[in-house]
């Protein structure tokens, strides 16, 4: 009987997991790296694929992970801000963000007019009911320094008269 060595053991277990999971290390990396900025972990990130997989009827193997998970968490933000302001980012708005799959390179797309109306609304939510995925959404269109300055503007009077 001739004996295994880790070498082998590692080589297997990495076909193994590509067999099963048909993603680049640097696609699970970008998606892992993606929930936590949101405020999760891997397992989460698995749920979210698990659940689009049932949802959509797909494969694995034909999946866009870190697609999966930038919509969840956009929709996870749209449902905050929603309850924090009433306002719905997709519905409530003429222009939206979207998500832009292309598995590690996956990224959120929208116009200066969709980042300007996201202003508008996410200065009625205070830094202190800021949820981690309505800070993940600040990150990635990096308005944070805007919002801040948007948050401290002195409310518009109306004259009286």
């Amino acid at each position: 009987m001739s004996e295994i060595t880790d070498k082998r053991i590692e080589n297997e277990t990495e076909e193994f997991l590509w067999a099963i999971a048909p993603f680049g290390g640097g696609d699970i990396k970008a998606m892992i790296r993606t929930a936590i900025d949101g405020g999760h972990n891997g397992g989460w990130a698995a749920e979210q694929i698990e659940q689009f997989m049932e949802d959509t009827n797909t494969k694995l193997s034909d999946i866009d992970p870190n697609y999966v998970v930038y919509d969840a968490l956009l929709q996870e933000t749209r449902n905050d801000i929603n309850d924090l302001t009433g306002k719905d980012i997709l519905n409530d708005t003429e222009h939206q963000i979207e998500v832009y799959g292309n598995y590690m390179c996956t990224s959120l797309d929208y116009s200066e007019e969709a980042k300007e109306e996201l202003l508008e609304i996410l200065k009625e939510i205070s830094l202190e009911d800021e949820t981690n995925a309505i800070t993940w959404l600040i990150n990635e269109i990096d308005i944070k320094a805007e919002l801040t300055e948007k948050r401290t503007e002195c409310p518009d009077t109306e004259e009286e008269g």
